[in-house]
């Protein structure tokens, strides 16, 4: 499989990860991990780093190994990270994860023990490349796949043209266009979120310091502790007070997670805690996880605002449809929030009004 050609689009987008996003300069040195599917692009990304005098590496992990290695190996044995991919991390300047595997049916069938220790590993990984200060980008550009299509149930090929176009967008665009969010949410104190379809919520904020995801890592972000950005980018988010909370927010768009869609969410809070929630949840995702948590489950987390102009139906990241209001549950202690604990969910509002202080941030499903 060559890479399409150097001067093409994905070319284009490929310069644009390395120069804009992870910020490489000549002579640093980038890991490319990439399964089955996207093979083509990582190669498209070594021909531009290469073009550019930047260094790179790629790690494969073939879907067809990977699953079987799932049925032949011990859980440990086939979860594990080797010892010489932690050895790179710890020495590469920047890092390009194209995601997998592709079949999410076929992830979603594999035992909740293998899924665990992936995710223990995946935590000594993410510790690896945070301590490191290593500059990540995760591309969830490259989600879409035959069978990500069916179980999202969207057109393939408008699902790619969106999120490559949406993942073209200057990061400092993305930047300017949250400044006046940011500012509100830095320095208010009271939140309303409001829709014509019975939402009606009131929420606090705490002083906390709200994090935009433009699609790219500079000294700042790593500065806060933020390795990580992702492709599409464009939101704003931040953590709320975790004592307050009172009235109803209805979703109006699903919530897609790796195992399928989690629609129709009503949730009721009252003194600061989920009283009540409603959900059309046939894969039971979200019931057996919200069963099986703590009380972080009662808690309102995270508020996020959505500002990527160029997205409309694109699974694993309508939240950064421009305009889209995101309310997660649970824990928040990644933004600096006080609720520990390993449940989190979020709910999508579309057409919303929200407001800080009585001064409008989005109006009917437009950022003011």
């Amino acid at each position: 499989m060559a890479p399409r050609a150097v001067d093409g689009e994905d070319a284009r987008l490929a310069t644009s990860i390395l120069t804009r996003s992870l910020r490489l300069r000549r002579g640093e040195s980038v890991i490319i991990e990439t399964w089955s599917d996207n093979v083509p692009f990582a190669e498209t990304v070594v021909v531009q780093a290469r073009r550019l005098g930047i260094r790179p590496m790629v790690l494969y992990e073939g879907e067809t190994s990977f699953f079987e290695s799932q049925r032949v190996a011990g859980v440990a044995d086939a979860a594990a990270i080797a010892t010489p991919e932690l050895a790179a991390l710890a020495t590469t300047d920047a890092y390009l994860y194209l995601p997998g595997p592709a079949d999410l049916h076929r992830w979603a069938e594999l035992p909740e023990a293998r899924r665990s220790a992936i995710d223990r590993w995946l935590t000594t990984w993410n510790r690896t490349a945070r301590d490191r200060a290593v500059r990540a980008c995760y591309a969830f550009f490259a989600t879409p796949s035959e069978s990500s299509a069916r179980e999202f149930g969207v057109d393939l090929d408008a699902w790619r043209r969106e999120t490559r176009t949406a993942s073209a967008l200057d990061p400092a665009d993305l930047r300017r266009s949250a400044r006046r969010i940011a500012q509100r949410l830095r320095t208010g104190r009271r939140v309303t979120v409001t829709h014509p379809n019975g939402t009606e919520l009131d929420l606090a904020l705490a002083g906390r310091v709200p994090f935009v995801e433009d699609g790219s890592v500079d000294e700042d972000d790593l500065r806060n502790g933020h390795n990580w950005t992702v492709l599409p980018g464009g939101f704003i988010v931040v953590a709320l007070d975790e004592r307050v909370a009172d009235g109803k927010f209805i979703a109006n768009r699903p919530s897609a997670h790796n195992r399928g869609l989690n629609a129709g969410i009503r949730w009721t809070f009252r003194g600061g805690r989920l009283t009540s929630y409603v959900s059309d949840d046939p894969t039971g995702v979200f019931t057996a996880s919200y069963r099986a948590a703590g009380r972080e489950r009662e808690r309102p987390a995270i508020l996020s605002v959505g500002l990527n102009p160029h997205l409309h139906h694109a699974p694993l990241q309508d939240d950064q449809i421009l305009g889209m209001v995101s309310l997660f549950i649970g824990s928040n202690d990644n933004l600096r929030g006080r609720t520990r604990g390993p449940f989190r969910d979020y709910a999508l509002l579309e057409g919303a009004d929200v407001r800080v202080d009585g001064h409008p941030i989005v109006s009917a499903g437009e950022p003011v």
